[in-house]
């Protein structure tokens, strides 16, 4: 059955979906065009809207994700530069709908290197459950969506300006689709939730979004943002063999390559970034930057000096109990030998430090952390590499506890069948670490088209999808998840959700114990939390 909607570019054509969940149908508008393609003299630059069409847009099926090296399928490059699209699912047909529902807009995490707002990865079946309207987009990825060069034709952060374009045309056409358009959530996951904490920092983006949802990133994580987008730029270009000259004639240079090279090229950047800095927690080089043209300029600042002005809308945020097992997977493949050879650079690799005190503080951190034990891949490398992610996260955390609408703050400890990210993409750990690692949330949010046969929904995965995509939904509708079990944590009494077969409310911090001594033993010596 298709189904006709008409936005400000003109009519849709969706069609009708099915829930992996309960076989409920929905509807689902795919490929939606909201920026012209990124391409030729576009590249680098701020997006533009979309322009109208004739007829009827054919909204039936996704487009292109954009270009990347993809993580999952052997590192091939896929996807195009022409992939600003988003996708509209609502729990019925839009027509139909007589009170408009809230609105859910989903932001990709992937390290700003790869991931997309595809069903592949982000289906709606169970969040439109919950009677909810989703929308999941794609952004510009790593150079083509990051490089910053300091002039109007490439000011930086053009991707970040992508989901801001996004917002907007949500803001004008969610109405069509029976959407409140003052009733948005922003919500993302990873790179995704560092996206949205940097969209509430922005004096740019006031009233584009009413409740905000964290998962597991902040514009705070140290590999979340750069401090020398000029010399990454330079790098770049004298591997592309750049003969040299102006900046001009860089991004002149820089336009004409192709974008798959470009991708090659910024990965290699990478993967020679963490080979120098071996035991790094997390992973990125083309990233948000500080914007020095200040017309549309989205960061004029950076993020700590950004803080005090953060929207005060609500905000769930939070973190999965075993972060780190993803990213001991995701540094060099031999950080584990080079930190049994040399266990401080898990402070000199992370964390700007005189180095006379590095030596003292590594001896310490590695007895709280492994006692007399060898260090090894295991829970204890883990718990290092969670708190490393998280150190600056609770930051963000405890600067939004401060505020007039303080946060609810959450641990996810569910360790079922759908804890896609542990068992694929931090694969070859054996035995299994236990826990949830980085994003395992995000499948008991959405479903995953990726696998071609997915583990049945039966049991406490069932019963944890309808709590997560519950309280999501609830806070959604209302900015309350539940009213007669979560409590906000404010700075003086702190109180977080642990989200598993049941659901706690526990007085105190995530990690607390962990993160105390980590910050009692840094705080006071460390130079910058940015080494990049």
């Amino acid at each position: 059955m298709s189904i006709i909607v008409e936005v400000k570019q003109g009519k849709l054509e969706g069609k009708e979906n099915t829930s992996a969940l309960s076989g409920k149908k929905f509807c689902t508008f795919s490929g939606i065009p909201y920026a012209k393609p990124p391409v030729g003299d576009l590249r680098f630059r701020p997006p533009e809207p979309a322009e109208k069409w004739e007829g009827i847009f054919d909204a039936t099926c996704e487009k292109d994700i954009c270009i990347q090296r993809d993580e999952i399928l052997g590192g091939v490059i896929s996807g195009s530069e022409d992939c600003l699209y988003l996708n509209v699912n609502t729990p019925e047909d839009p027509n139909a709908i007589e009170t408009p529902k809230a609105v859910m807009v989903y932001i990709h995490g992937g390290g700003y290197v790869w991931g997309s707002g595809s069903e592949l990865w982000h289906s709606a079946d169970y969040l439109v459950e919950q009677d909810v309207i989703v929308v999941t987009l794609n952004y510009r990825l790593h150079v083509l969506g990051f490089l910053n060069l300091d002039i109007p034709e490439c000011p930086g952060n053009v991707a970040l300006k992508d989901q801001v374009l996004a917002l907007k045309w949500v803001k004008e056409n969610i109405t069509q689709f029976g959407g409140d358009a003052n009733n948005i959530t922003v919500f993302g996951t990873s790179a995704g939730a560092c996206s949205v904490h940097f969209l509430m920092l922005s004096p740019h983006t006031k009233g584009l979004f009413d409740k905000a949802i964290l998962q597991s990133g902040s514009a705070m994580v140290a590999c979340t943002f750069s401090y020398n987008h000029q010399s990454l730029a330079k790098e770049l270009g004298e591997k592309l063999d750049f003969p040299g000259g102006s900046v001009h004639e860089l991004l002149d240079f820089l336009k004409k390559q192709d974008a798959s090279e470009l991708t090659r090229a910024c990965d290699s950047m990478r993967l020679e970034f963490l080979r120098k800095y071996p035991g790094r927690a997390g992973a990125g080089l083309f990233v948000p930057s500080v914007e020095t043209v200040k017309d549309g300029a989205l960061l004029p600042d950076i993020p700590e000096n950004l803080l005090e002005n953060v929207h005060p809308i609500p905000v769930i945020c939070g973190a999965t109990n075993k972060e780190g097992i993803l990213f001991t997977r995701l540094t060099s493949p031999d950080t584990v030998a080079k930190l049994k050879a040399d266990f401080s650079i898990i402070l000199s690799n992370n964390f700007k430090i005189d180095p006379a005190l590095v030596p003292d503080l590594s001896d310490k951190i590695k007895k709280y952390y492994f006692g007399e034990k060898e260090v090894d891949l295991g829970e204890e490398l883990f718990d290092l590499y969670t708190d490393l992610l998280c150190y600056r996260f609770h930051e963000s955390i405890e600067n939004l506890s401060k505020s007039s609408t303080p946060p609810y703050i959450y641990e996810f400890c569910y360790d079922g069948n759908l804890n896609l990210f542990k068992k694929f993409l931090a694969g070859g750990i054996y035995p299994e670490p236990k826990g949830a690692c980085h994003a395992d949330d995000l499948p008991y949010i959405f479903s995953m088209k990726i696998l071609p046969h997915s583990p049945p929904l039966i049991g406490n995965d069932r019963k944890v999808i309808k709590n997560m995509t519950s309280l999501w939904a609830n806070f959604a509708k209302t900015g309350t998840p539940k009213q007669d079990l979560w409590e906000p944590s404010t700075y003086s009494e702190p109180r977080y959700l642990r989200i598993d077969r049941e659901l706690t409310l526990v007085d105190g911090k995530v990690y607390g114990k962990r993160l105390e001594f980590l910050k009692d033993l840094l705080d006071p010596v460390i130079e910058s939390y940015r080494i990049l």
